[in-house]
């Protein structure tokens, strides 16, 4: 099934946070905790590739080890609670520019502003690195997202069909 996605494009500035919860950066020993949200945050939505636990492992191992690009581990979080992780948003350079690779959160803590938190404090590392703006790529079903990045700034930049 094709999935019609475009990209948008958000300016970089210094960004005041509501609050601040423990961010954690991604480490070796997170990949699973991680990679179970993943599963679980896009099972049955328009975004679901992975089918298993060992697929969504795979998939943040390729993400953190520069398969999309060089991967800026300070500018990628996850946020736990109730030992798991309930928010994670990933980062890599992608054609000279801060790509937001993943950004997902645990169906037991949507609407709860995690994903602002995370983009945001990317944002912030991001800014204070002297990157000048940040990218992303969202399905257009996924009229949730779009909320959420317009409402931060986003603007569509170019549309692109990826399967």
């Amino acid at each position: 099934m094709r999935k019609r996605r475009i990209t948008m494009t958000c300016k970089l500035e210094a960004k005041e946070l509501d609050t601040i919860p423990q961010l954690k950066h991604i480490q070796i020993g997170d990949i699973k905790k991680v990679a179970t949200t993943m599963l679980e945050a896009y099972k049955r939505t328009v975004d679901q590739q992975e089918e298993t636990l060992e697929e969504a492992i795979r998939e943040v191992e390729k993400i953190t080890n520069d398969g999309y690009g060089p991967f800026i581990a300070e500018a990628s979080y996850w946020i736990e609670l109730n030992n798991e992780a309930a928010a994670v948003i990933c980062i890599n350079l992608w054609n000279g520019r801060p790509l937001i690779t993943e950004i997902y959160t645990g169906k037991n803590y949507h609407r709860q502003g995690l994903a602002r938190t995370l983009i945001l404090a990317s944002m912030n590392t991001l800014f204070h690195k002297g990157y000048s703006e940040i990218e992303l790529n969202v399905t257009l079903e996924n009229t949730k997202a779009l909320h959420l990045y317009n409402s931060l700034g986003f603007t569509k930049i170019n549309q692109k069909t990826k399967y």
